[in-house]
C-alpha cells in the first residue's frame, strides 16, 4: 500500500476516535480532562472598607486577659460582629479586626478570604441608616465548660445579642447568634486563641421594643 494511502488511514481512523470520545462523554460517560474543561468563573472584587477614624463605632477590648480562654472569646465575638456600616463595605471588614484572637492558621484563611456575594437584606438595612452595631456577647454554660476545659484545649458557646444604632436615630436588632468555638494555646503560659468557629444564626429577629 502506498504510503500516502497509510497516512490518510491513520489520520481518518484517528479523527474517528476522537469523535467517539467526544460522543461517549455526551452520552454520560466518565468525560476526558479536555471535556470538562471550562472557564472559571470571574469573581467580582469586593469592594473595599474605608480606614477607620475617630467617627468610627466599633468595639476596642482593652485590658483582656489572653490566658482567660472565656475572656479571648468574648473579645473576638464583640470584635467580629461590631459593625459599621458606613465604614466596612462587608461584615468581613469586622472578622479581619478580631483576627488579632486567630490562631495563626485560622487568621491567614481569614485573611485569604474575599466575599463572593453581598452582605444581604439586613445588612442594607442597617447601612440605609449608616447603622453601627454593638454585639452583646455572653457565654452559655460557663461552668460546664471550665469544667471540661484541657490544658492546650478549650470549648466556648458564646451567644451574640446584638443592636444596631443609626445615624438618623433609628435603632433595630443587630446581629443574633450562638457561636460554638474551639480555642487552643501551645502551653501554658501561651494567650489563647480561637482556632475553629460554627455559627448558628438566630431563627428571627425579635421585633424591637419602643
Amino acid at each position: 500500500m502506498p504510503r500516502t494511502r497509510v497516512t490518510a488511514l491513520a489520520l481518518a481512523l484517528a479523527l474517528a476516535l476522537t469523535l467517539a470520545g467526544c460522543t461517549r462523554a455526551e452520552d454520560g460517560a466518565a468525560p476526558t480532562p479536555s471535556a470538562t474543561r471550562s472557564t472559571p468563573p470571574v469573581k467580582a472584587p469586593a469592594a473595599s472598607s474605608r480606614p477607620l477614624d475617630g467617627d468610627a463605632h466599633v468595639p476596642s477590648p482593652r485590658g483582656i486577659d489572653e490566658r482567660n480562654a472565656t475572656a479571648v472569646a468574648l473579645a473576638w465575638a464583640e470584635l467580629s460582629y461590631g459593625y459599621d456600616t458606613v465604614y466596612d463595605a462587608h461584615p468581613h471588614a469586622a472578622t479581619l479586626r478580631a483576627a488579632r484572637y486567630l490562631t495563626r492558621e485560622k487568621a491567614a484563611l481569614e485573611k485569604s478570604y474575599s466575599p463572593a456575594a453581598g452582605p444581604g437584606a439586613q445588612w442594607n438595612t442597617w447601612a440605609g441608616h449608616r447603622a453601627w452595631t454593638e454585639a452583646n456577647a455572653t457565654l452559655i454554660d460557663a461552668d460546664e465548660e471550665a469544667r471540661t476545659d484541657e490544658s492546650t484545649r478549650a470549648l466556648r458557646v458564646v451567644s451574640v445579642d446584638g443592636k444596631a444604632h443609626g445615624r438618623d436615630g433609628w435603632k433595630g436588632p443587630g446581629p443574633r447568634l450562638h457561636a460554638y468555638l474551639t480555642l487552643t494555646n501551645p502551653g501554658k503560659s501561651a494567650p489563647w486563641r480561637v482556632h475553629e468557629i460554627s455559627i448558628i444564626e438566630a431563627a428571627s429577629t425579635p421585633t424591637r421594643r419602643p
